[in-house]
């Protein structure tokens, strides 16, 4: 289990059986727990889910071979924490309720 903090000072949790799933299923993704936890502290947005308003976007900006994109980490929110869902890049943002943006 590996423990990060949000923008918002909120705790979220990465269980291994969800890192394993990042490691095999998005292999692009180099050192996951690491721009995971870049992205949870300093994204360039976090949206609110429209289909569940407990699942919250995180987005970050990166550039992937030359192509400008985002890495996405999705956490659903309980009882005031979070635990992440997966991660992965993107190349455009999802539409929601905006939560914070640089």
């Amino acid at each position: 289990m590996h423990y990060f903090k949000d923008k918002f000072g909120r705790a979220i949790r990465l269980t291994d059986e969800r890192l394993q799933h990042i490691e095999t299923d998005h292999p692009e993704l180099l050192k996951p727990k690491d721009k995971i936890e870049e992205t949870l502290l300093f994204p360039s947005s976090v949206i609110k889910s429209l289909d569940d308003e407990y699942t919250w976007l995180y987005y970050r900006q990166a550039e992937i071979e030359k192509q400008k994109s985002f890495l996405l980490v999705i956490v659903k929110i309980s009882n005031g924490e979070g635990f992440v869902i997966t991660a992965f890049y993107v190349k455009n943002m999802q539409k929601g309720d905006i939560v914070w943006k640089t």
